[in-house]
């Protein structure tokens, strides 16, 4: 059987095709259960159009979580959010911030801790990287005003994971003081970006 090839626009209009099934996808089976059929039946593509854009369902899924990060970043930035400025301060970024653990966006808020470590193994040479994580902050440090001249990213980057992390924890914290923990976690990173 001859290999298709796609022509630049198609092989985009697919990829986003895919990309944007995922998500509900994830919402409803959970990392474990959505399967390549299923994205694949929901995009509305053949199996093999899929394994011509990803090695396997971990590649697609890495792929899921930083489109589903830039889609979080659009929201941000949206006209909606900035009304009309051209930057935005310490309260709008707190509502961005919770934002990434709020289901209607995350994807964070699906993905156990162990769907990612599964991830992780699966995909050896995906690591934090601290220059993409510059410039994704410097990105949206443009959009804020009164932030800190000694803004440390790293430190606000691993800050910014903590609570995610404490968020997609929540079954083993105690649940009375649970969103006084992730208000307490999201007030520090303000403390850092802010001055």
């Amino acid at each position: 059987m001859p290999i298709r090839v796609f022509k630049e626009e198609e092989k985009e209009s697919l990829k986003l095709k895919m990309l944007q099934a995922g998500f509900p996808l994830l919402q409803k089976y959970g990392m474990t259960h959505t399967s390549v059929a299923k994205i694949t039946e929901a995009a509305g593509i053949a199996v093999g159009t899929f394994y011509h854009f990803f090695k396997n369902k971990e590649e697609y899924m890495y792929e899921l979580i930083r489109f589903q990060r830039v889609n979080g970043i659009r929201r941000f930035v949206s006209p909606d959010i900035l009304e009309g400025k051209r930057k935005v301060g310490r309260d709008e970024a707190k509502e961005f911030l919770k934002s990434m653990t709020d289901k209607r966006y995350s994807i964070y808020a699906y993905m156990t801790l162990q769907d990612e470590a599964a991830l992780m193994s699966k995909l050896p040479n995906v690591t934090p990287d601290i220059g993409h994580e510059k410039l994704v902050a410097a990105r949206l440090f443009s959009y804020l005003e009164g932030i800190r001249k000694d803004i440390d990213v790293a430190l606000v980057a691993n800050l910014i994971k903590l609570y995610v992390l404490a968020a997609q924890s929540r079954d083993i914290l105690h649940p009375s003081g649970l969103e006084k923990t992730l208000d307490f976690m999201i007030e520090s990173i303000l403390d850092q970006i802010f001055e």
